[in-house]
């Protein structure tokens, strides 16, 4: 009775494809299927929580489902469309999780190999220095700070590039106690330095340098969460358990 297909593009639908039912039985056939599809939801972002480590509440919560009509037998499961403020959707972020692969290049990693600082094939992971959010990602506040740094931001973004050379960020903040530094990149390994974005500290007595960020070759990721199988999984055992539950009531309280 139910039908279940995964898209190319991802959206699991889960379709009733009988005709000549009676209205009886299309209502209680809707019903059973936005049941499975909401069920099949709330499955889906507890596997999220479950599989990686500290995700964002946007990642967790944007799994989305759509309802059956009377005259539309047919529920969807898939991820938020929008996207966040840049547009980059979940599914995107979680294609490689998802599908295996490589990893989708972030925002900033696309604006540092644009201007030569990224070398191509590669990836940013997070340094000693870097400064970590509580999910465990770079805090946006230092990636931005490096991309004006390197005039990264392009010409839509020019008026946030550093336009003083870096002359503010390099001096010492008397206020806080804070030590000036200034940014540079290397492309390649230079001695026990490894290709990366480093925070260079200048004292009386000579320099210290912190990494930021490294970089790394891209790898493919072995598939961490069967989202669909795990969908369809859920779906189809809540379809089967509520229907003839639907079925009866609806029959019951047409009379």
């Amino acid at each position: 009775m139910i039908k279940i297909n995964v898209g190319s593009g991802g959206l699991m639908r889960l379709s009733a494809g009988i005709s000549g039912m009676d209205k009886q039985v299309r209502f209680a056939t809707m019903r059973a299927l936005n049941a499975a599809a909401f069920k099949g939801k709330q499955g889906t972002e507890r596997e999220i929580g479950k599989t990686f480590d500290r995700p964002t509440l946007w990642v967790s919560r944007s799994v989305r489902y759509r309802k059956a009509t009377k005259d539309k037998l047919e529920a969807q499961i898939d991820f938020d469309a929008w996207g966040n403020k840049q547009g980059v959707t979940a599914s995107q972020v979680l294609n490689a999780e998802i599908h295996g692969g490589a990893r989708r290049m972030k925002r900033h990693e696309v604006a540092l190999q644009r201007i030569g600082i990224l070398p191509p094939g590669m990836r940013i992971i997070p340094g000693d220095a870097a400064k970590m959010d509580g999910y465990g990602n770079m805090q946006a506040g230092q990636i931005n700070q490096i991309m004006s740094w390197f005039q990264a931001f392009g010409q839509q973004g020019y008026s946030a590039n550093m336009r003083d050379g870096g002359k503010r960020l390099g001096r010492d903040n008397k206020r806080t106690g804070s030590k000036g530094f200034s940014y540079f990149a290397l492309q390649t390994k230079r001695g026990n330095l490894l290709p990366g974005v480093y925070q260079r500290f200048t004292f009386s007595a000579g320099s210290a340098v912190k990494p930021v960020m490294i970089f790394v070759r891209t790898t493919n990721y072995k598939r961490r969460l069967d989202f669909y199988g795990l969908a369809e999984k859920i779906a189809r055992a809540e379809f089967n358990a509520q229907f003839p539950l639907m079925l009866e009531e609806t029959i019951r309280t047409a009379r």
